[in-house]
């Protein structure tokens, strides 16, 4: 059931595809598989299969309490470099993948899925992507169903694909700021054609209210009354998509009440408006930006400011997954985003980057090193390509214009991070405790 436009109610309260050599293996399948293998994935945290089993019990129902190691004790974190074949959505568990576009297009787009089977796209690309983003649904399911369209910002490589795909898949809500502070750093045609699709209708999702109504662009420049957030835009429980911010407002503050105005004129002006949300499953998080603007190459220090009021969820022990923002270039993650979100306490964690081709230079050779600097612990650093230019390192995984695949496992204790090149064949995974379910 479609839910109505969310700064509405807040207003109011105011006034497949790819052929492989290789066997698809769910994320079920590959925990199970992993708690076989030679002592296995769960030695680390348990000391064998029947260990990993009742840790893997504790850390769903606990958040990481009885894990194996004795009721009320947490086990050692664990990481491991694991062979197996390509992740896919498993029910009862997060699926992410930040699909690889083709072409020498700016884009970036994923797909999400949810333990309740909740499908969300996040971003669509740019306008050539449409058959990309197809291609990866096609994978995994044979409708043409997304309850859930989640645009970060108003610029054509993350929703230039909007109408085309519209056409072609069943979309239900369309979550995104608003027709609110659009500013010359926005694109004005992907704005137009956004409106034109939902404005009015029961699957517009906007974030921030305004007051004034229509699609005229003299109608989109006025400041938010105010933007809903936090708010949980999917799931139930412990398994949630949950808003966190958007055009600088976070926990019911404005950055630009508090700290001044985001930038108008420069294309860095529309990312620093980007929505920010993160995906929770029992003890894990991933958290995701669209091109939040950190201070870098002189953008507004934005990262900064939501970071202080993530809330203790996230300040105590960051995310799992890290998505950089902005194809991983220097305008974004910033040290104070990075310590908030991948700590350096030994704990394992992974940075996945959506890069295409066209974003020449990513990722930047400061935003590997900074992440690289031992925030990963035995996590790593997974980007769909490196663009022409872009930085290379032992240490960063390329799926050499394919997709990175993140799913969870035991009930959020466990993540797999996997890239996958475009034929289908598997580069790398990475298998790892979640945060909240280990001790370092």
């Amino acid at each position: 059931m479609l839910r109505p436009p969310l700064a509405a109610s807040l207003l109011l309260a105011l006034v497949g595809a790819c052929p492989s050599s290789e066997p698809e293996l769910d994320a079920g399948a590959l925990a199970h598989e992993g708690e076989g293998e030679g002592e296995g994935e769960g030695e680390g945290e348990g000391e064998g299969e029947g260990e990993g089993e009742s840790e893997g019990e504790g850390e769903g129902e606990g958040e990481g309490e009885g894990e194996g190691e004795g009721e009320g004790e947490v086990a050692p974190c664990s990481a491991e470099h694991v062979e197996h074949a390509r992740l896919a959505p498993v029910a009862g568990e997060v699926f992410w993948q930040q699909i690889g576009l083709g072409g020498f297009a700016l884009g970036e787009a994923a797909l999400l899925v949810l333990p309740d089977g909740t499908r969300a796209l996040v971003d669509v690309g740019n306008d050539s992507h449409d058959d990309d983003v197809l291609d990866a649904l096609a994978e995994h399911q044979s409708d043409g169903r997304i309850d859930l369209l989640v645009l970060t910002h108003h610029h054509a490589d993350h929703e230039g694909a909007l109408t085309q795909l519209l056409g072609q898949l069943d979309v239900g809500r369309v979550v995104h700021r608003g027709f609110v502070d659009v500013t010359p750093a926005a694109n004005d045609t992907v704005v137009a054609e956004l409106c034109a699709a939902v404005e009015g209708t029961a699957r517009d999702g906007a974030l921030c209210a305004r007051a004034a109504t229509g699609c005229g662009s003299a109608a989109f420049g006025d400041a938010p009354l105010a933007c809903a957030t936090p708010t949980v835009i999917a799931g139930a429980g412990t398994s949630t998509l949950e808003v966190l911010a958007v055009d600088g407002w976070v926990a019911g503050r404005s950055y630009q009440a508090e700290v001044g105005g985001l930038l108008a004129d420069d294309s860095n002006g529309e990312n620093a408006r980007s929505v920010v949300a993160v995906v929770r499953h029992g003890p894990f998080r991933l958290l995701f930006a669209g091109d939040l603007t950190g201070g870098g190459s002189d953008t507004d220090p934005v990262e900064a400011f939501v970071a202080q009021h993530l809330g203790d969820d996230l300040l105590e022990l960051g995310a799992d997954v890290l998505h950089l923002s902005h194809h991983a270039r220097d305008t974004s993650s910033s040290t104070a985003w990075l310590d908030a979100l991948l700590p350096a306490d030994g704990r394992p964690r992974s940075a996945i980057a959506g890069i295409s081709t066209a974003h020449l230079n990513s990722p930047h050779a400061s935003v590997v090193e900074a992440v690289l600097d031992g925030r990963l612990a035995e996590g790593a650093l997974f980007v769909t390509t490196v663009a022409p230019g872009g930085t290379s390192s032992d240490e960063l995984i390329d799926a050499e214009g394919g997709s990175v695949r993140v799913a969870t496992a035991e009930g959020g204790a466990a993540v797999y991070v996997q890239a996958v090149r475009p034929d289908g064949s598997v580069v790398h995974t990475v298998r790892a405790s979640a945060a909240r379910a280990c001790r370092p």
